[in-house]
């Protein structure tokens, strides 16, 4: 039992490639794969940018945590897929070259994302904190 506990840690923790690696001549087969493993990165980048959301509301150490971590789950898929599907190698079919474009541009959209929700974190929160804790002692004393 321990053992089962330890590999889903460790799975919810670190992308697994969900395949051997695609070889030189891809099949419609293979394409058809990494279609499909490029969806669940895609899904998987539109979950953790929306669960950024609980993090605008105030400062939560352990959300903060939750999140990076998300983070740098999905990143671990992102690579795997890159890694296993081999974008760079395969062109001179449409839908091969399209796929390593739509790869890089998930790539581009999280380090963009994140880096914003980061200076956020960093200049925005505490200061929004710093508002909302104005408004409550100036109710309370309205409130007296």
């Amino acid at each position: 039992m321990l053992i089962s506990v330890g590999v889903t840690l460790y799975r919810r923790q670190h992308a697994v490639p969900l395949g051997e690696p695609i070889g030189a001549s891809p099949t419609r087969a293979d394409a058809a794969s990494c279609y499909d493993e490029l969806s669940d990165v895609v899904e998987g980048l539109q979950k953790y940018l929306e669960h950024s959301h609980s993090l605008l509301g105030h400062y939560d150490a352990d959300e903060v945590q939750r999140w990076a971590e998300t983070g740098s789950y999905w990143r671990g898929q992102w690579k795997a897929l890159g890694q296993r599907c081999r974008f760079e190698q395969h062109r001179g079919d449409k839908t091969w070259d399209e796929m390593p474009v739509l790869h890089e541009e998930l790539r581009e959209t999280e380090a963009s994302y994140t880096k914003e929700i980061q200076r956020f974190g960093k200049d925005l929160a505490p200061r929004l904190d710093r508002l909302r804790a104005r408004l409550q002692r100036i109710g309370a004393r309205l409130a007296e």
